[in-house]
């Protein structure tokens, strides 16, 4: 007699079976995934904070001082503007101790970063963004100024009257996740860092000139940068070369991750809802850079006042943050 050797193939039945059980494989395996990928994408975020926090103490060491938010805003609503107007962000005094000495030493510091001008009471730019050499610069892309979890439009645009370096000449402006802890008033009162009382200043301002010593709330205690999403509804994101219309700093006066505006707009997470805001895309909260150098994740539960408390350097409070 012959023998027939065949070989049994799968049923549809068997093969739905297999096919269910990888999809619910892979659907448990995902998240495990993503909450890796986060965790090295949030210590990478840190890691940059660190950075920039080690780079202030470089500078204060070499200049006895801080490094302003920014310098000479040409879009300042009222009081005493302070010439020259440069519209520089302070991130760019930086450079050199972030290992970028390189694109430092091709910027003209005594030149304007943005011509923005005409909005307010401050002077005209000195010097002209389309020929100073500085405007071609403010499109490079800086790995420290930039949180992996984001991945929001790093791009100001190109000729736009407000936030791009200049309204004509094709020129754009890269933006930072990570900005100087300052007061959106600044954009309200040229000098509102100087004319500011003791207890309410925050380390950063426009032209502000902050000694370690007048950090009286203790360096361990008082934020130095936070952290602020690409997008944001009104109005933009700071750049990290210049400083385009309502491009403060960043302000936690209106919480952490704050996603509306006046309840007008419906919220999208990782886009803030309006300017100088603070926010990040990682889960429940954003991470701040604190004056003695250490990177605190701070929850959105925590309260305004909290987190305003932790920005002013010498009001004579020290808040709990894991309230």
């Amino acid at each position: 007699m012959l023998r027939h050797n065949r070989n049994r193939g799968f049923t549809l039945i068997e093969l739905l079976v297999v096919i269910a059980i990888i999809a619910i494989l892979i659907g448990l395996l995902l998240p495990a995934v993503q909450k890796v990928r986060e965790a090295a994408a949030r210590s990478k975020c840190s890691n940059n904070l660190k950075q920039l926090a080690v780079a202030c103490h470089s500078y204060e060491s070499a200049f006895q001082k801080l490094p302003p938010a920014g310098m000479g805003y040409g879009w300042c609503l009222g009081g005493t503007p302070q010439t020259p107007t440069l519209n520089m962000n302070g991130l760019v005094s930086l450079l050199s101790h972030i290992e970028q000495s390189a694109l430092d030493a091709q910027l003209n510091k005594s030149s304007a970063f943005s011509n923005i001008s005409g909005l307010g009471v401050a002077s005209p730019p000195t010097g002209n963004v389309l020929t100073n050499g500085n405007g071609v610069l403010m499109s490079t892309p800086i790995p420290t100024f930039s949180c992996p979890s984001d991945n929001g439009n790093r791009l100001q645009g190109v000729n736009s009257l407000h936030y791009s370096p200049s309204s004509s000449g094709n020129l754009d402006g890269m933006k930072t996740n990570y900005d100087f802890i300052a007061s959106q008033s600044d954009f309200g009162t040229c000098n509102n860092w100087r004319n500011s009382s003791a207890a309410t200043r925050y380390m950063f301002g426009e032209n502000s000139d902050t000694k370690m010593t007048s950090v009286t709330d203790g360096t361990s205690n008082t934020f130095m940068f936070g952290e602020m999403t690409y997008e944001v509804w009104n109005g933009r994101c700071s750049s990290w070369g210049y400083r385009g219309w309502v491009m403060t700093g960043a302000d936690p006066i209106d919480g952490i991750n704050n996603l509306t505006l006046a309840n007008l707009i419906p919220p999208v997470r990782g886009r803030l809802g309006s300017w100088g805001r603070v926010g990040s895309l990682h889960t429940g909260g954003c991470q701040f850079a604190l004056g003695d150098g250490s990177v605190r994740f701070v929850r959105e539960t925590v309260s305004t006042p909290i987190l305003v408390q932790s920005a002013q350097m010498s009001d004579g409070s020290v808040s709990n943050l894991d309230s």
